[in-house]
C-alpha cells in the first residue's frame, strides 16, 4: 500500500464526500427497492451485483499481491464470519427494518457503527483498542441518542414499529462485530478482500432469494431494477473501491470523517426527496450520535501523523 499523503489534496475530498453522499444515499434507494422486492432478494442481488463490479475493478485495476501462500482455513473462516457479519446479516435486517421505518431514522441508526464497533472491540479484547475517557463519552452520547431515537413521544410507539427499529439495529452490531473481526485477517489486496468477502456472502443469500422469492417469477423493469443496480454497483462496489483508494492516499483518520456525512446525508435526502417525517426527537438523536462521533475522532486527530504504511485501519459506515 502507498504512503498514506500527510496533506489531503482535492482528490480526496472529492472521495470523501463521494463515499459519505454513496452511503448516505443508500437507505434511499434501499426505500425504494422495498416497494418492489423481498428485503432477502434485495440484500442477495445487492451483494451479487457488488461482487461481480468489484471483480470487474479488480481486473481493470492491478493490485500488487503481498503474497501468493495459499490461505490456511483459519483464514477461509474468518473470511466465511465476516461475509456473515457485513453482508449477510446486516443487509438483509437493515432492508428489512426499512419496510416500517423511514430511510431518514434508519440512516440515524447505522450512524451509531463507529460507537458500537468501539465497544465490540473493546469486549473482544482488539490490541489497537483501549477504553479512554473520550470513548467513554462517546459511548455514552451514542446510546443516549439511541435511546431518544426509540423512546415513545407523546403519541407513543407501536411494538411492531419497535421491533424494525431493533432489526436495524442489530444490522449496527453485525456490521461492528465485521469490523473487529477484519483486523484479525492478514493483509491482502483491499479491493480482492472486498470482493471475496461478497461473493462468499452471495452464495447463502441468492439460495434463500431462490427458496422464497423465486426471482425468475418477479417483474423486473428498468424502473424495479434501477435502485437495486444502484445499491450493488455503486454502494457495494465503487464506494468499497472509493472507499480503499481514499485510505491509501490520505490515510484512515480523514477517512473516517465519512462517519460524520453518512446520517446527515442519510436525513437530508429522506426528507428532501421521500418527504418523511423528522420532528424534533430525530434531530436530538442525530445531534447526539454525530456528536458522540466527533468525541470518538478528537483522540485520533490529537495524535501524531502516523508511519507511512503502518497506518491504523478505519471504522466506516456502510
Amino acid at each position: 500500500m502507498p504512503a498514506a499523503k500527510t496533506s489531503p489534496d482535492f482528490a480526496a475530498y472529492l472521495l470523501l464526500f463521494g463515499v459519505g453522499i454513496i452511503w448516505g444515499g443508500q437507505f434511499l434507494f434501499n426505500a425504494q427497492a422495498i416497494n418492489y422486492f423481498s428485503p432477502v432478494t434485495i440484500a442477495a442481488s445487492r451483494v451479487l451485483i457488488g461482487a461481480l463490479t468489484l471483480t470487474v475493478i479488480a481486473w481493470l485495476v492491478p493490485e500488487k499481491a503481498k503474497s501468493s501462500a495459499q490461505r490456511p482455513a483459519t483464514t477461509w473462516l474468518l473470511l466465511i464470519a465476516v461475509a456473515l457479519f457485513e453482508a449477510v446479516l446486516p443487509l438483509f435486517l437493515i432492508a428489512w427494518g426499512q419496510q416500517h421505518v423511514a430511510s431518514s431514522v434508519t440512516a440515524v441508526i447505522v450512524g451509531s457503527v463507529p460507537i458500537v464497533t468501539l465497544i465490540l472491540s473493546v469486549l473482544l479484547g482488539s490490541q489497537k483498542s483501549r477504553f479512554s475517557a473520550a470513548s467513554g463519552a462517546s459511548v455514552a452520547l451514542g446510546f443516549v441518542g439511541i435511546i431518544v431515537l426509540v423512546r415513545p413521544d407523546a403519541g407513543g410507539i407501536s411494538l411492531q414499529s419497535l421491533i424494525y427499529q431493533l432489526a436495524i439495529f442489530a444490522g449496527v452490531v453485525s456490521f461492528g462485530m465485521s469490523l473487529t473481526l477484519f483486523e484479525k485477517l492478514p493483509q491482502g489486496t483491499p479491493i480482492r478482500s472486498a470482493r471475496n468477502v461478497l461473493s462468499l456472502a452471495s452464495v447463502p443469500l441468492v439460495i434463500a432469494a431462490c427458496l422464497e422469492d423465486k426471482p425468475w417469477l418477479l417483474t423486473w423493469n428498468w424502473h424495479t431494477l434501477m435502485p437495486i443496480l444502484v445499491l450493488g454497483v455503486v454502494s457495494s462496489g465503487i464506494a468499497y473501491y472509493m472507499y480503499g483508494l481514499l485510505i491509501q492516499r490520505s490515510g484512515p483518520v480523514f477517512t473516517s470523517i465519512s462517519n460524520f456525512i453518512v446520517p446527515v446525508v442519510g436525513v437530508l435526502l429522506g426528507v428532501l426527496v421521500r418527504d418523511e417525517p423528522f420532528g424534533k426527537k430525530e434531530w436530538l438523536a442525530l445531534a447526539l450520535i454525530v456528536g458522540a462521533l466527533i468525541v470518538n475522532e478528537l483522540k485520533a486527530f490529537s495524535k501524531p501523523r502516523w508511519n507511512a504504511g503502518k497506518a491504523p485501519q478505519s471504522e466506516k459506515t456502510g
